[in-house]
């Protein structure tokens, strides 16, 4: 499955209830598993994003659904980088 590493701002909204973040956080997490994807890892910041989490889904069309729907709460923005792991960049260098 493609890898995504989406940063993150928490908005005001989020900011100021960050006693419910580890319920928010478990919400996410439950709309990445039902999308079919996993969540690999997740990390709080700090200088220009809030957090980090490493994913995978099935599609980038699929993450971007489940961007969506996360960012439907108001209480995030993201950026979003494809991945990939070590051993593929090696054998894509060896086909070049």
């Amino acid at each position: 499955m493609p890898l995504f590493i989406v940063m993150g701002k928490l908005t005001e909204k989020a900011l100021q209830k960050m006693r419910d973040a580890r319920e928010r956080d478990a919400r996410a997490g439950e709309i990445i598993r039902n999308a079919g994807g996993k969540l690999i890892s997740h990390y709080y910041t700090f200088g220009r994003y809030d957090f980090i989490a490493i994913v995978e889904m099935p599609s980038a069309e699929i993450l971007a659904k489940v961007i969506i729907d996360i960012a439907e709460a108001g209480a995030v923005s993201t950026e979003t980088m494809t991945a990939i792991l070590p051993e593929q960049m090696y054998g894509m260098a060896m086909r070049m």
